[in-house]
């Protein structure tokens, strides 16, 4: 009994170092390819609307690519699915924009970890304005501008030099619509090896 003891508080002290222990999160550690299979499973299980199929790939990216702790990671992961199904179970623009306040926390979150210099407020209103858009088939062009000033805003570079990335985000977007999963997935991929091509400076 009292070895089974100690191996359970053995393992209580893993996961507590697991969770707590302090990590150097950043916005441009990811690995495309990886980000890539994650955004389309992201947006996959926005589509069928089930909080725990966006849970999972939402923590996989927030603690994997951008390295945060477990705790945030999963705080967020939660926060954006929550945001998610807020806005895609909405009828109309008003109720959007209930959306709009986890995604104030996502942002929030995520540039206190990262120290990234953007701002979380705007961040979370052009993410929100991404998704209008998506939504919206008759706006593709603007689509790619709003894909354009929301990576420029979070890795401190102009529109203009984001706009391949978003041209492609742009297009995964579309074929994403059309059921071709592959061929989005290889557009998303092209638009975070832009992405990371970039090199931001951290802050």
């Amino acid at each position: 009994m009292f070895a089974i003891k100690r191996l359970f508080l053995l393992l209580l002290i893993v996961f507590a170092a697991y969770c707590f222990w302090p990590r150097t999160s950043s916005m441009t550690g990811f690995d495309p390819e990886r980000m890539s299979e994650l955004q389309i499973a992201i947006w996959k299980g926005a589509e069928d609307k089930q909080k725990p199929s966006l849970v999972i790939p939402l923590f996989k990216e927030y603690a994997g690519q951008y390295n945060l702790p477990p705790i945030s990671a999963l705080k967020i992961a939660f926060d954006t699915a929550r945001a998610l199904r807020l806005f895609h179970s909405s009828p109309d623009a008003a109720d959007q924009e209930k959306a709009l306040l986890p995604l104030q926390v996502v942002f929030l979150t995520l540039k206190s970890n990262t120290k990234a210099g953007f701002d979380s407020t705007a961040a979370a209103r052009i993410e929100l304005t991404t998704w209008i858009l998506r939504a919206d088939h008759a706006k593709r062009a603007q689509l790619t501008t709003a894909w354009a000033e929301s990576v420029a805003l979070l890795y401190g570079h102009s529109a203009d030099e984001c706009l391949p990335a978003a041209k492609k985000f742009s297009i995964a977007s579309k074929l994403a619509e059309e059921g071709k999963w592959d061929e989005a997935q290889s557009s998303v991929l092209e638009a975070w090896k832009a992405i990371k091509s970039l090199s931001p400076p951290e802050k």
